[in-house]
């Protein structure tokens, strides 16, 4: 374990910015490569070494429930362009019944906001229709729902963290008596829904593709 510490580590600190080195150790940490909490304790008995403070950064926001490297770079970009508050990762969210209404890429529990990363693959008719249905029933539950690509994270940063503050101030000053969602896993859930898998071949192209 301790050659893939320091592989994490280099790849962390040596990182063209801070949101790539996120993006790698967010995978290195899915796919159960390392484990965070002890990373982070490496990384820490590590000072002075070059890049330190990027890789020290990295650790506080490396999350091992990310999937894709998109998801990385937007949860970079909302907690330290945009300044909002740390979000949830890939968090099932439910409806009073317990019904699943979809898997959320980011969300911030107290504003009712969900940040939702469209890849390349949501270009497909079928996952198109998918993501509509899904973004309709979390903002019928009270959500709010901001919706992200590349080209947001790539040509439209300012506007993309305009959107982001607004959608977190709509959704704050919400009706939260109204909200019909919750983050509470109903027992069908915790009984039949496994630990996340490793990354697929799919995922790792579009991280490092």
């Amino acid at each position: 374990m301790a050659s893939r510490d320091r592989a994490t580590f280099d790849g962390a600190r040596c990182a063209g910015d801070l949101a790539e080195a996120v993006v790698f150790v967010d995978a290195c940490a899915h796919a159960g490569k390392v484990r965070l909490r002890s990373w982070r304790r490496y990384v820490d008995d590590h000072p002075g070494w070059t890049g330190i403070a990027q890789a020290r950064t990295a650790a506080g926001l490396a999350e091992a429930a990310t999937r894709s490297g998109w998801e990385s770079r937007l949860r970079v970009f909302y907690v330290v362009d945009a300044g909002l508050p740390r979000p949830r990762v890939n968090i099932p969210v439910f409806d009073a019944g317990g019904r699943l209404l979809g898997i959320a890429d980011l969300l911030d529990e107290d504003a009712g906001l969900v940040a939702e990363f469209d890849g390349q693959h949501h270009r497909r008719r079928s996952q198109h229709r998918e993501d509509n249905v899904r973004e309709e029933a979390f903002e019928s539950a009270g959500l709010t729902v901001v919706r992200v690509d590349s080209l947001d994270l790539q040509g439209f940063r300012q506007e993309l963290a305009r959107r982001l503050r607004d959608g977190h101030r709509r959704g704050g000053m919400r009706d939260r008596s109204r909200d019909r969602w919750t983050t509470q896993e109903p027992e069908w859930w915790i009984e039949h829904a496994g630990p996340a898998d490793a990354l697929t071949e799919e995922e790792l192209a579009e991280i490092f593709g």
